[in-house]
C-alpha cells in the first residue's frame, strides 16, 4: 500500500494542524515538515538557529544533518515561514524553552521522536477525517509525499536538494509520475 499522503490528505493534515487552538507549535511542526520533508530525527534536532523566516528557509548545519555531512538550505513556503515566525514569537513566552535552543519540545519537555510524531500524525488524520485504512502512516509518510509530489511537479534534482539526499540514486524512489503525465509532458515538448 501507498505510504505517503495524497495531495488532498496533505492539505487536510495541514488544515487540521492549523485549526489546533493550543498555539502555534503543532502547526509549525506540521507545516515545516510538509515543506522541508523533515525526518523524525531532524524534528528532534531542530533548533531556533535553523530558522530563517525572512528568506523562507531552514539552514540545517552539517553537525545536525541526518544521514549526510553537508550544510543544507531547505525552502519553505511563505505560509510555513509565517507559521514558524508565529511559533518563534510564542515560544519566547513558554518557560520550558528558557534554557534551550530546541525548536520543539513535547509536553514532557523532551524532543520529539518517531513514535510521538507518528501519534501526532494519526491524531491529525483522525481529526481531518482521513481513513488511513491498512496504510502504515508514520512521520515518513509526510517526507515521502513531499518527495513524490515535488518530483511530479518539478524534477529529481529539486527533490534531491529538498530531501537532502547525498545520492541521486536515493531520490529515484520518488519518481512515481504516472505514464499518462509523462506522455502529457512529451506532447507539450
Amino acid at each position: 500500500p501507498r505510504d505517503y499522503l495524497t495531495r488532498r490528505e496533505r492539505r487536510l493534515v495541514r488544515e487540521a494542524a492549523l485549526d489546533d487552538d493550543s498555539g502555534w507549535k503543532i502547526p509549525a511542526i506540521v507545516c515545516v515538515s510538509l515543506d522541508a520533508a523533515l525526518r523524525p530525527v531532524e524534528v528532534g534536532r531542530a533548533t531556533t538557529e535553523w530558522c530563517d523566516t525572512v528568506n523562507e528557509m531552514l539552514r540545517i548545519p552539517r553537525e545536525d544533518s541526518s544521514k549526510n555531512k553537508d550544510n543544507w538550505r531547505v525552502s519553505l513556503t511563505t505560509r510555513s515561514a509565517t507559521v514558524l515566525d508565529h511559533w518563534l514569537e510564542e515560544r519566547k513566552s513558554i518557560d520550558m524553552y528558557d534554557d534551550t535552543d530546541a525548536l520543539w519540545l513535547s509536553r514532557e519537555e523532551t524532543t520529539y521522536g518517531s513514535r510521538s510524531l507518528s501519534r501526532l500524525l494519526s491524531r491529525l488524520c483522525e481529526r481531518a477525517g482521513i481513513d488511513t485504512g491498512a496504510r502504515s502512516m508514520t512521520w515518513y509518510s509526510i517526507r515521502h509525499s513531499t518527495g513524490t509530489y515535488m518530483t511530479a511537479e518539478r524534477d529529481l534534482a529539486a527533490t534531491k536538494a529538498q530531501l537532502r539526499h547525498q545520492s541521486a540514486q536515493t531520490t529515484l524512489k520518488y519518481d512515481q509520475v504516472p505514464p499518462e503525465q509523462r506522455r502529457e509532458v512529451l506532447d507539450n515538448i
